[in-house]
Parts: structure tokens; sequence; C-alpha cells
């Protein structure tokens, strides 16, 4: 009789550890699972956010022209260099007769040798709309937008290599919001909140 409860306390015990056996695999079958969905999940989001800032940063260089024909206007080159190359080159309206007028629309400005410096319109005689500025090799070195003579919108400043150096927006002539700057290699390296300094 003892050795028969002995033989059933021994099958029971085997039983009620092979339950918690299974459990616990159960268990950590479950938490390795949980582990692997959340270590996808994390590296799926980088993934993503760095796709929208390559798809963000691609959109900072398509560079819209300035809508301006100097055939419409009247070219005066207010100064020069030393060999008669134009340093500043304005544009003024037409009138009826085809004279020119004191309104002021379009102003470029060059480096020495006729390379271009700065390039906008006017509205009022201030600045308005779109303006570049370019580095000495060709490569826009500003795209920025302007209204009544403010920067307002987009700003974007590039380094010499052409790719974005820091971006974000003004708004009468006033930072605001998130700017964010790169390197040469326009990888992120900081960014700046404007709203959280006022």
């Amino acid at each position: 009789m003892e050795e028969n409860l002995n033989n059933i306390e021994t099958k029971t015990s085997h039983k009620t550890r092979n339950i918690i056996l299974i459990i616990v695999g159960v268990l950590v079958l479950a938490a390795v699972a949980t582990l692997v969905v959340l270590g996808i999940m994390r590296h799926k989001a980088p993934n993503q956010n760095d796709q929208t800032a390559k798809e963000d940063l691609q959109e900072l260089h398509v560079f819209p022209p300035i809508e301006f024909a100097d055939s419409l206007y009247y070219k005066k080159t207010v100064v020069s260099y030393e060999d008669e190359s134009p340093r500043d080159v304005f544009y003024y309206e037409k009138d009826s007769l085809g004279q020119p007028t004191d309104v002021r629309v379009h102003e470029t400005h060059f480096y020495e040798g006729e390379k271009k410096y700065i390039d906008g319109n006017l509205s009022e005689n201030q600045r308005d709309g779109l303006w570049y500025a370019y580095h000495k090799n060709g490569n826009v070195q500003t795209m920025a937008h302007y209204k009544n003579g403010k920067e307002n919108g987009r700003y974007t400043v590039y380094h010499e290599n052409g790719s974005v150096y820091y971006t974000g927006f003004y708004e009468d002539g006033k930072r605001v919001g998130e700017w964010k700057f790169y390197d040469q290699n326009e990888n992120l390296v900081r960014t700046e909140n404007f709203d959280e300094k006022k």
C-alpha cells in the first residue's frame, strides 16, 4: 500500500513537473517572441524616419525658377568692377512708351567675373518671392522666400558641395519652429526649436 502511494506521488510529481516545464517553456517562447517583435518595430521605425528624412532632403534640392523675363524690363548696371563687368544690376518696369520707370522689379548681383551671387524679385522696392544666393562655384548657397522685404516661409542654406547645411521657416523675419542642421554628407547634426526660445 505504501509502495503504491509512493508510485502515485512520484507519477503526480512527474506530471506536475512536466506541466510546470511546459508552462515555463511557453512563457519563455512568448517573451522571446515579444522581444523579437519589439526589436523589429524599433528597427523599422528609424528606417521609416530615415526614408522620410531623405525624401525631405530631396525636396530641398528642387530649385524652382524665379519667374522673371529680363527682356520685358529696362536693365541698368548700377555698379561695376574694375574690369567693367557688372556687380549690381537692377531691372525696372517700362512705361507705355517703352521708357524706364522708377519701379524696380528685380535685382541681380555678381561676383567678379560675372558669376551670379544674389538674384530675386522685388515688389514696391522690397524683396518679394523667391531669392537665391550662390557660392562662387555656382552651387546654390541660400534659397529664401520673402514677403514685404522680410523672410517668410522656407529658408535653406547649402554647403558649397551642394548638400543641405540647415533649413527651417521664417515668419515675418523671425525664425520659427524646428530648424535642422546637417554636415556636408547630409547627416543630421542637431535640431533647434525656435518656438521654445520665445
